[in-house]
This record gives C-alpha cells, structure tokens and sequence, in this order.
C-alpha cells in the first residue's frame, strides 16, 4: 500500500511511478506518482511514491486504507480497475 517504506541506502528502491489514481475493485483508491495526501484536519501526510486511500469510510487510519473494507464487504461499482504495479 505504500504506508511502509525500507531504505537500504540513500538511494530509493522503487522506481518513480506515473501520476495516477486507480479504483480498485471493492477496494481503496491507489495513488501514484508522488501526489501531496492531506487529511482532513490539515495535515499533510508525508509525500509517498504510492499510497492506498480509504474510500469505503471505516478505515481505522483515515485517509490510509488500512484493509476494513473485505470486513465491512465493501462493494464498489463497474469501472474499477486492479492497479498496475
């Protein structure tokens, strides 16, 4: 989900990814690209290279996604895609 990140050195592991929002299937929104996250207090959440959001509302971890949607059976509607990675 991109929440935890290792750095073996000073150089990233993982490649820069294109700009990008993806639905997923009954799933969270998958962000991309280095997009700013700020909740909805103000503040801004560390600027990640990918990320998962929260879009079924019952995240413990409000704006992260932080899985609750196969507990709550979150269903989202056509058009939603699997992220490529």
């Amino acid at each position: 989900s991109g929440a935890i990140s290792i750095k073996v050195t000073d150089d990233d592991i993982e490649p820069a990814l294109p700009t990008e929002v993806v639905l997923v299937p009954n799933g969270p929104l998958w962000v991309t690209g280095g997009v700013a996250v700020e909740r909805s207090d103000g503040v801004l959440l560390e600027t990640r290279n990918r990320v998962t959001l929260c879009r079924c509302g019952a995240s413990k971890n409000k704006p992260l996604c932080d899985g609750t949607h196969t507990e709550t059976g979150f269903s989202s509607g056509p058009g939603d895609r699997e992220p490529q990675s």
